[in-house]
């Protein structure tokens, strides 16, 4: 998710329908100013080289466990016609290969490994949903960044990632080590704690393939 206010002015962005490396670009109404969300930045128009203000907000869910939190939700249709059951990411996701056929230059990871992507102080990092599998811990600088996915769940539910001092496993549970803040899988926050200093991370799941062609010095980060 991104933020919208640049210099002052609110943008409104849509699907330029154009593609980068197989991977979405974004225009916006009031500039023109083409944006990629993958590199995180503006391609083109009036705010070419400015970032994107990414925000650590957005959670990818399934209909039937969102609709399970939420069973008043209101869903949008065209014409009565609310999904498509012809649905053709379906191959896409059991596929190796990229999008239409694309694969990745950089061979470090397959083309179709799912990774946590990020950019942090300008530089781009990714994590193998291998590494944090029912939570993990990976080394950042001088701090720690903690991952978490449930062991077995779909690809399309979202990694939680938090930037701290230390953190460890007690048991079935994972702490902030400085704090003893709890991690609360539910609720997708560390709980609890005196002074607990951990950051949500604002970074996203990708493919290797979309994120590494437009990040080529990507570091990869595991245990």
């Amino acid at each position: 998710m991104y933020g919208r206010e640049y210099n002052d002015k609110e943008l409104r962005f849509e699907a330029s329908g154009g593609l980068i490396h197989a991977s979405l670009i974004m225009q916006d109404k009031e500039t023109d100013s083409y944006w990629s969300i993958m590199s995180g930045d503006s391609l083109a128009g009036e705010f070419k080289g400015t970032a994107l203000r990414e925000l650590p907000l957005g959670e990818k869910v399934q209909w039937k466990d969102w609709v399970a939190d939420h069973p008043n939700t209101l869903v949008l249709s065209v014409e009565g016609v609310e999904h498509d059951d012809n649905n053709p990411y379906d191959n896409y996701f059991r596929s190796d290969s990229g999008f239409r056929g694309v694969e990745s230059t950089d061979t470090r990871l397959p083309t179709k490994q799912p990774i946590y992507s990020f950019h942090r102080q300008g530089k781009p990092y990714a994590v193998p949903f291998s590494a944090f599998e029912d939570g993990g811990v990976v080394q950042l600088g001088d701090r720690q960044l903690f991952l978490y996915r449930p062991a077995g769940v779909e690809i399309f539910y979202s990694t939680f990632a938090f930037v701290g001092d230390g953190f460890k496993r007690d048991g079935e549970r994972w702490l902030d080590i400085a704090s003893g803040a709890v991690f609360d899988a539910e609720a997708g926050r560390f709980v609890g704690g005196e002074g607990a200093k951990v950051e949500r991370l604002d970074g996203f799941d990708t493919f290797w393939f979309n994120w590494s062609m437009a990040n080529p010095d990507t570091k990869i980060l595991t245990q």
